[in-house]
């Protein structure tokens, strides 16, 4: 039986607190500010988090936080933060930034909006937050795309995100500012939402409820995961540790490719709960669902910053312990 994880190995664990060190070293002795937009979201709430464990009681006076609407953000730390609307952001009048872009209309929106609307409000934000670095500059840029930029031409999120991909490389390039973009597939780890779309996070939480999994996907869905944590360990140590001269683009992609049956399993296994049935759709032909990037760059980045990637029995771990806190 596969043993059960509550952290990364000791030494993995170690080299993954250096890296953090190192890059909270290089964030306390720049007093350049950080702008961050979608501050409510994933990202934006996992960002915060690891900046609160740099900054402590000094966050609200070095990151300024911008999202869909105004709100107080409350942390795991009990800090709270105010996050302004993103309109905000014509006002804001510091030094030039290092930005965190998280802010964008996502996929599950497309259907409810139309593609124009979501084609629109993405070009809105875009914008809003090209006009900053255009008016104030920028120190450093992180843009989280999508793999979805290698789907069909006419999907109207992944046209979204190339072209925000295309905009700020062109700003940064301009600027002569560092920009890394990774273009995500498959997530895991603390901070994660849309419960309903996501399924490791929906796996999840009918564990913790201990309600039976569902799977209605028809055919084989493949997926690897990487934890979020990791994703923004790479991204802050690529920008303030070892900036390239130009961008930075790597997929993501975890240190196994698992089919959803056996990640349902593999998590019920982990939680001790693999008494729950696992309800499955009757399979129809159909092909293969695969969503899965070439993780080559990413894997050298991390080996450049010496940092050890969570594995997958990790980062179930890790999610579920969010999912039950909250």
């Amino acid at each position: 039986m596969r043993s059960r994880p509550s952290v990364a190995a000791p030494r993995e664990a170690m080299r993954q607190s250096a890296l953090f060190a190192r890059i909270a070293a290089a964030l306390t002795a720049d007093p350049a500010p950080i702008v961050l937009t979608g501050g409510g979201g994933w990202f934006g709430r996992a960002s915060l988090d690891l900046l609160d464990q740099v900054f402590g009681p000094a966050l609200g006076a070095r990151v300024s936080v911008y999202g869909s609407h105004a709100r107080s953000l409350k942390l795991r730390s009990g800090r709270a933060v105010e996050c302004l609307g993103l309109h905000a952001l014509a006002d804001y009048a510091g030094a030039p930034p290092l930005l965190l872009h998280y802010a964008c209309a996502t996929k599950d929106r497309v259907a409810g909006l139309g593609a124009a609307p979501f084609l629109a409000i993405n070009a809105e934000i875009r914008d809003t937050v090209a006009a900053l670095i255009e008016r104030r500059g920028a120190r450093g840029i992180f843009l989280p795309s999508s793999g979805a930029v290698y789907g069909p031409d006419e999907e109207p999120y992944g046209m979204s995100k190339l072209l925000d991909e295309d905009r700020f490389a062109a700003l940064a390039g301009r600027a002569g500012v560092p920009i890394v973009n990774a273009r995500v597939f498959n997530l895991a780890g603390p901070y994660i939402n849309k419960h309903e779309v996501y399924a490791l996070a929906s796996f999840l939480v009918a564990l913790i409820q201990g309600r039976p999994i569902e799977i209605r996907a028809r055919g084989r869905v493949m997926r690897s995961y990487l934890h979020v944590g990791d994703l923004l360990l790479l991204a802050l140590g690529s920008l303030l540790l070892s900036p390239a001269a130009g961008p930075v683009r790597f997929d993501t992609q975890g240190a196994e490719t698992i089919e959803v049956e056996a990640l349902a399993r593999r998590a019920a296994a982990l939680l001790g709960r693999s008494d729950l049935p696992i309800h499955r759709a009757a399979p129809d032909g159909r092909a293969d669902d695969v969503y899965v990037g070439d993780g080559t760059a990413m894997r050298a980045l991390a080996a450049a910053l010496d940092l050890p990637l969570r594995d997958l029995d990790t980062q179930i771990l890790d999610t579920a312990s969010y999912l039950k806190g909250a």
